[in-house]
């Protein structure tokens, strides 16, 4: 688990993800997102410049129950109800491919010993897979599905999602 100094830093480049998010409209469910995205995103960045075994095995077993929960809080609350609305539901298909894309490399990462060289090099393909995520749920998915849903219900599902989140960890 990442020291109390990186565990800051990783909150405070949260909140500064988060920050930009509202500036660029996202409330609720949405903005809560951009926040994890951004602390996660802290740790991993972190972690992919650094070819040290110990660092990788002291934040990766935090950077991956991070975003296995994130992943499936994701699925069973956000997307499943983006996935009943006729705006949104491609949405809902896209997110489910690129979710199993990420576990997979995600597997893969777990398979390696941290002092391997090609840890290192599964680790890139995630934290590649990560920011193409985030870059496309901030800048597109969110923003399409909160115009969809409205403002209130992006509110409503943060309680159902933080539960998710909690119980998928």
């Amino acid at each position: 688990m990442a020291n109390p100094i990186e565990q800051v830093q990783a909150k405070t480049a949260g909140a500064a993800h988060a920050v930009k998010a509202g500036f660029n409209g996202l409330r609720g469910v949405f903005l809560h997102l951009a926040e994890e995205h951004g602390e996660v995103g802290s740790l991993m960045k972190r972690v992919a410049k650094s070819s040290d075994p110990e660092v990788r095995r002291e934040h990766y077993p935090q950077i991956r129950a991070e975003l296995l929960a994130h992943e499936r809080a994701e699925l069973a609350v956000v997307y499943s109800v983006l996935s009943q609305n006729f705006q949104t539901r491609g949405l809902a298909i896209a997110h489910q491919r690129e979710a199993e894309e990420l576990e997979g490399a995600i597997a893969a990462v777990d398979a390696l010993d941290f002092a391997s060289p090609q840890w290192g090099i599964a680790f890139e393909r995630v934290w590649s897979l990560v920011q193409r995520h985030v870059e496309e749920e901030e800048l597109d998915f969110f923003p399409r599905a909160q115009r969809a849903i409205g403002e209130a219900e992006a509110q409503a599902m943060l309680q159902s999602y933080e539960a998710a989140k909690k119980q998928a960890k």
